[in-house]
């Protein structure tokens, strides 16, 4: 399960900076317009999307007893003000930085267990691993992903999120 860790914090860096740039090339308009979705904006999925990051890591925090992610980033005291799509992107790449210290320094042992019992904002609480939250972490934000990529496909811009070559190590031949 490291490898994979390992491969996905890359490949998110990638992918956050592939966003950033590709919502910095809208308008102001366009990331603040009104959608018939969920997120109401783009600028609202995005928050979120990044906001999901900080969520599992504080998770993985609390669950390893903060032998990993420690940050003011994923304090529960950390106040989230980023309101335009440079704060956002700024602390997705501080997030996806965090995300790749772990991946190098995770253990098998610290991912199997023990599962720890934790109470969500809807009240209920469940036992999870190490490895239950951060499968669920690449899932989660894996779907915001492509929420991000159907908008971006709405909107008529061109771009290649999910691609497999961002996972394929490039030759010279």
């Amino acid at each position: 399960m490291i490898e994979h860790i390992q491969l996905w914090a890359k490949y998110n860096l990638a992918s956050d900076e592939k966003v950033h740039e590709l919502l910095s090339s809208l308008d102001s308009a366009a990331y603040q317009a009104p959608r018939n979705t969920y997120f109401k904006t783009l600028a609202a999925l995005h928050l979120h999307y990044v906001q999901t990051y900080r969520f599992y890591q504080s998770l993985i925090r609390k669950n390893t007893n903060n032998k990993y992610f420690v940050s003011p980033l994923t304090e529960d005291s950390y106040e989230w003000k980023a309101a335009t799509l440079e704060e956002v992107s700024h602390l997705a790449v501080q997030l996806d930085k965090l995300y790749l210290e772990f991946a190098k320094a995770v253990t098998e042992e610290d991912l199997k267990g023990p599962k720890t019992k934790r109470t969500m904002r809807n009240g209920k609480s469940y036992l999870l691993s190490v490895s239950d939250i951060v499968t669920q972490y690449q899932n989660h934000t894996t779907h915001h992903r492509g929420q991000l990529s159907q908008l971006l496909d709405e909107l008529g811009v061109e771009h290649d999120l999910g691609g497999l070559l961002a996972f394929a190590e490039e030759t010279s031949s």
